[in-house]
């Protein structure tokens, strides 16, 4: 696990664009990196699906959507994987934001990028070809309602004790449902489909949400 590109990852999410981080913050931010390997549990869970064309389609769930088709149009297979930190990470957030609000912050920043690093190193051992990068509900004009239809179909509640809520977002929070496409190297996304574009904060300040090399 690289530990400098998931500090350098949050400290994006916190808004720092190369100024200098104060002695208190640094000092948490070391804290909690110290403390995230032993309070988060990373589960995870995948399978391998073919892939139907014109619809796009994965099994019974519809992928009729402008960012995927233009994805996976040369892709004939997926791969969609679920992951998840766990509970016991979400209730050490839980308590963090009763006793401290500033610490829960930095430690919400690391547990995403924690959480991003478990699962790009998972799906190393897992894929070896050509592969588009790890697109997730919510991301460019894909509706997170999607989440749903994929948890069903891995199973995530019983495999890794992932759950979706009312609105659609993961429970714990700190968890992810991505697909995959296999046999077409595009592993760089985009900011051009994303409905966020107009509002987005990491444009404002000159970053992207995800990694540019």
């Amino acid at each position: 696990m690289n530990i400098s590109k998931i500090k350098e990852q949050a400290l994006k999410y916190l808004g720092y664009q190369g100024q200098s981080i104060d002695i208190q913050t640094e000092k948490l931010i070391n804290e909690c990196l110290d403390e995230i390997n032993q309070i988060a549990h990373f589960k995870v869970v995948y399978q391998r699906y073919p892939l139907n064309h014109h619809p796009l389609r994965l099994h019974h769930i519809s992928l009729e959507y402008d960012d995927l088709i233009t994805l996976f149009q040369d892709c004939h297979e997926v791969i969609v994987i679920g992951c998840t930190l766990g509970v016991a990470f979400e209730r050490t957030m839980k308590k963090l934001y009763l006793i401290n609000m500033t610490k829960a912050t930095i430690m919400d920043a690391i547990g995403s990028s924690y959480l991003e690093a478990c699962c790009d190193e998972y799906e190393k051992t897992i894929i070896k070809e050509k592969r588009t990068f790890r697109f997730c509900p919510g991301y460019g004009r894909v509706p997170l309602s999607l989440n749903r239809e994929l948890a069903q179909l891995l199973d995530c509640s019983k495999h890794i004790g992932l759950t979706i809520q009312n609105n659609d977002l993961l429970l714990p929070q700190k968890s992810m449902i991505g697909i995959i496409g296999l046999g077409q190297d595009k592993t760089k996304k985009s900011c051009h489909h994303c409905k966020q574009i107009e509002h987005c904060q990491f444009r404002k300040r000159g970053q992207r949400c995800y990694k540019t090399n």
